[in-house]
């Protein structure tokens, strides 16, 4: 089994232990594709396939290296990663309370049941659990499952990159401080979900809870260093895990609202035949709308990730989740990536840092989201490290995809059409679920132009396929970056400009890598987007991640 094959494998039967996909009472269905899921029949495909089409708040699965497009997906002879920098998401939450779309349309809907049940009103057929339901969910915090999935990343961290980054030895379950004055430093915004989600990727990484003794070192923590930023809104901190508290428009009517009225307009057009069906099972007098219909399947997601199984699952059929992920991918098209004018300005700052971290150097000044008192030291901004660690929310990692200029995923979303088109790329699903992952690999080779390798190899030792890291034991001589999004390889040679172009493998050099993003900042016009008095005509155009023109 290759690498790729056994982190599919561990998330499927994640999958399996955390997603219950079914359905108790069901009319009959010609089409496969429309049949709800039944309870404990289900198979494996089905309960992958529920639990994958949630958008964002999808469970975590290991793309295939070559998801975006990339053919050739093996590190070449003679190359090996040298330095990683993650930016991961934190993972499974309960509902936002303040989101109209989330929180706040699932405690309307619980307001509208709890009254139909004291008016002595009765739901029938599947809905009759209603009858003595109660909203157990908690406040935007992360979960107990969600705890578990930030564990379990840390430990594949270390497994893949920390391993050879380290030269582990035989066993090595987790990392072991080198110099305890280069202790690796791990970010985090300060709210409670991102802080949670950085202490127990630590616990995975580090190891402290399954060593060889049976004892909990209570001085585990002493092995790395954190910053937490604070993450105020509206606040004057500079914070590029959370930048968009530090952009205005972000969050203005008419700017940041653009994915959410797409988004409904999507769902009267899917789920309007669903609440029908589903109203003959409503109490008298009860007016289901489509935006409770819409809160039942938000409520299925978020049950199934507190709880691992969930009553709303059973009422919808494969077409219906269909149509509810691409719901969600188009109000992150319209919200965080190319199609909101401001996306590029909340990803801009990372970028930056991206960069700086590359090459050696701290950032002095800034006038994006960079918080320059933290980047103008090595206390706080480190340079020179084996692998960097930021812990984020979904939409910072769309916002950076956009920054890079990444048009593989520059595909506006069709508003009209249900059920959605399967090939479509940007699919929040793929790109920012939770415990979501954008890591970027620092790699060395000892030619300049390797020869691409097709497929993915274990690497059981770094020097296994012929690396050498040169006389200076830091990094090789030729250096280029690799990106990956939750396993799949980017597809570097859609960087506008065409800088990276020219290798099957989407290894970039790392000059040509830095060229690419020569425009980035000037592409994002940061001030004009995030503070700037401006008009965007919302007809669904896809406006560049930036203050239309």
């Amino acid at each position: 089994m290759n690498m790729a094959s056994a982190i599919s494998f561990r998330a499927t039967l994640c999958a399996i232990l955390f997603t219950v996909a079914a359905l108790a009472f069901a009319p009959q269905y010609e089409d496969a594709a429309q049949q709800p899921l039944r309870p404990l029949e289900s198979t494996i495909d089905h309960v992958d396939y529920i639990s994958h089409h949630w958008g964002q708040l999808s469970t975590y699965k290991y793309n295939a290296p070559g998801l975006f497009g990339v053919k050739k997906v093996g590190l070449p002879n003679g190359c090996q990663i040298e330095q990683v920098h993650l930016l991961q998401r934190h993972a499974e939450r309960f509902p936002h309370p303040g989101d109209a779309q989330d929180g706040l349309n699932i405690e309307k809907f619980t307001e509208k049941v709890i009254k139909a049940s004291k008016d002595g009103k009765h739901f029938k057929g599947p809905l009759a659990f209603l009858n003595s339901w109660r909203n157990i969910l908690g406040g935007e915090y992360l979960t107990g499952t969600g705890a578990m999935a930030e564990l379990a990343s840390g430990v594949q961290f270390w497994n893949q990159y920390g391993r050879l980054l380290y030269n582990a030895s035989e066993g090595q379950l987790g990392y072991e401080p080198e110099d305890v004055k280069r202790r690796p430093l791990l970010r985090t915004p300060s709210q409670s979900r991102m802080h949670n989600s950085m202490t127990n990727w630590a616990l995975g990484f580090f190891g402290p809870s399954y060593q060889e003794s049976a004892q909990f070192s209570s001085n585990w923590t002493d092995a790395f260093r954190t910053l937490i930023i604070p993450e105020v809104d509206p606040g004057p901190w500079n914070n590029t895990l959370a930048a968009h508290h530090c952009c205005n428009n972000s969050e203005a009517h008419g700017i940041g609202t653009i994915g959410d009225e797409h988004m409904w307009n999507y769902a009267g057009l899917y789920l309007t035949h669903t609440t029908k069906r589903l109203s003959k099972y409503m109490p008298k007098h009860f007016d289901l709308e489509v935006k409770d219909t819409y809160a039942m399947q938000l409520l299925c997601a978020y049950e199934t990730q507190f709880l691992g199984v969930s009553e709303f699952c059973n009422l919808f059929t494969r077409e219906e989740w269909d149509g509810f992920e691409q719901s969600l991918d188009i109000r992150f098209f319209y919200k965080h990536s190319f199609g909101n004018p401001t996306a590029r300005s909340q990803g801009i700052g990372y970028v930056e840092e991206l960069l700086a971290r590359i090459q050696g150097k701290l950032i002095m000044e800034s006038d994006t989201s960079v918080n320059s008192s933290l980047t103008d030291n090595e206390e706080t901004f480190p340079l020179g490290m084996k692998f960097y660690a930021d812990f984020t929310h979904d939409k910072m990692i769309l916002a950076a995809i956009t920054a890079l200029s990444v048009d593989y995923f520059r595909q506006v979303p069709d508003l009209k059409t249900y059920p959605p088109k399967k090939d479509r790329l940007f699919r929040v699903a793929h790109m920012a679920p939770f415990t979501a992952r954008l890591v970027t690999e620092v790699i060395g080779c000892d030619s300049a132009n390797p020869k691409p390798e097709q497929h993915e190899r274990v690497h059981y030792y770094a020097s296994q396929y012929g690396y050498n890291s040169g006389d200076d034991s830091k990094h090789s001589k030729h250096r280029f970056v690799r990106m990956r999004l939750n396993g799949g390889i980017l597809p570097l040679s859609s960087i506008r400009g065409g800088a990276c172009e020219g290798r099957p493998d989407e290894m970039c050099s790392l000059e040509r890598f830095i060229k690419s993003q020569a425009k980035a900042k000037e592409r994002a016009n940061y001030g004009k987007a995030c503070f700037g008095d401006y008009d965007v005509v919302n007809d669904g155009r896809d406006v560049d991640g930036t203050v239309p023109k």
